[in-house]
């Protein structure tokens, strides 16, 4: 028999004992090379060439102080001073903002592990979940190809439920609100923080520290630090001397978005309002806001009655649940505002929730569809309507099915 050669036992050796973290390295890697590849790319994205690098150059041209002072764009401060940020740099904005939204997912994907490992136990498998979450077709095409900041307020969610899954309250109201300062888009995630206060937050089950399940609540005080983020972010374009009004109601602005600037009911996004309610805005925006409303309320009084049921795992659950039903509800919903969302449903449906892979998969296709009617200009091949009943019949489906858990005591989400 041949003897084996010295580097042959070494690399067995090796492989052996990391082999699993060569795969995860390989696969980090790869994520690496897409994101490369699609970065230069500027003419598919719709906003790149007419907004975000003509901030940019605006800043470049005026400086920080005096860009910052005018507020150019209708983002709220943090976006603002990240794009003031990259007009230092002597390189084309693509660059720096395809990096940010790089890092983001990264730290979203160390957050969805540990999310996931709270929940499973399972390190390898949450680990897996969290390096999977780099290749979602909306999380590469959204911030490499895009240039969006859609991974920038989700990274800080994904931490602010960690910390939530913790009990550790204040400071995820603290990092919800950094996220909520970062992009209005957050307040999807809000309701869960107002189903848990009603509650009187929820049992701690878990399986990796095997506590003793108590449950802790929080003063509806703890709410006050999303305002207070919120106010010391805007304090840069303050100082710069933008005005209190300008800077501080800068959401309110972007809501009036809807009549401004012709959106209609729905912006290519997926929900209820393709079927037909698109041009009819000014007369049923208030009314879809009303009926979202009276939706939550139900949802809190359902939870309220049956609060000894809800775990961590329903915790994360009913996130997802009450943010898909903000998007498909909303009016003004653009093509990405599903983001945070359907990262957290991924690994929930193929970890914890096997009962709603197929409406997961549908809801990714579907995003899939609407990226590719928005960046790679498919809109003879996609029919917004036919996505949209696809997209709206998995939401139903997930609703029945959260229902089903909620009122069932021995109905235990795996």
């Amino acid at each position: 028999m041949k003897k084996e050669l010295a580097i042959d036992r070494f690399l067995k050796n090796i492989i052996n004992k990391y082999m699993y973290e060569i795969c995860l390295c390989l696969l980090l890697l790869a994520a690496v090379f897409i994101r490369v590849k699609f970065a230069p790319e500027t003419t598919l994205s719709p906003d790149y060439n007419d907004y975000y690098k003509v901030w940019v150059d605006y800043y470049r041209e005026n400086g920080i102080i005096k860009g910052l002072g005018n507020a150019i764009g209708d983002y709220y401060v943090p976006l603002n001073v990240m794009y003031a940020l990259c007009s230092l740099l002597p390189v084309e904005p693509w660059l720096p903002l395809s990096i940010v939204a790089f890092v983001c997912e990264l730290v979203s994907a160390v957050f969805i592990f540990k999310i996931f490992y709270l929940l499973t136990g399972r390190k390898h498998h949450s680990m897996f979940a969290g390096i999977a979450t780099l290749f979602l077709p909306f999380v590469a095409f959204n911030g490499a190809l895009w240039k969006q900041v859609d991974a920038l307020y989700t990274c800080f969610l994904m931490i602010s439920l960690y910390k939530l899954l913790k009990q550790e309250y204040r400071t995820s109201f603290i990092w919800y609100g950094v996220a909520f300062a970062v992009k209005l888009q957050s307040i999807i995630f809000l309701p869960i923080y107002l189903i848990l206060y009603i509650t009187e937050g929820f049992h701690s089950y878990d399986r990796v520290l095997k506590d003793s399940g108590k449950r802790n609540t929080f003063s509806v005080l703890e709410f006050l630090w999303i305002p207070a983020v919120y106010f010391i972010a805007g304090l840069p374009e303050v100082i710069c001397q933008n005005g209190l009004k300008r800077t501080y109601l800068s959401y309110l602005y972007q809501t009036q978005e809807l009549d401004s600037e012709g959106y209609g009911m729905v912006s290519f996004f997926p929900n209820l309002y393709n079927l037909g309610f698109d041009n009819f805005d000014k007369l049923l925006s208030g009314a879809a806001i009303m009926v979202l409303f009276v939706v939550l309320v139900i949802i809190a009084f359902f939870c309220y009655r049956r609060k000894d049921n809800i775990d961590r795992k329903l915790v994360v659950y009913l996130a997802i649940f009450t943010a898909w039903t903000c998007v498909v509800l909303l009016p003004g919903m653009h093509e990405r505002y599903d983001y945070a969302m359907l990262l957290l449903l991924t690994p929930f449906a193929v970890l914890l929730r096997k009962n709603i892979v197929w409406p997961m998969f549908i809801a990714n296709v579907c995003s899939l569809a609407t990226y590719a009617y928005a960046l790679f200009g498919a809109r003879d091949i996609v029919n917004m309507t036919v996505v949209s009943l696809f997209y709206v019949g998995a939401y139903l489906y997930t609703l029945i099915d959260v229902v089903k858990l909620l009122n069932d005591e021995n109905h235990q989400v795996s």
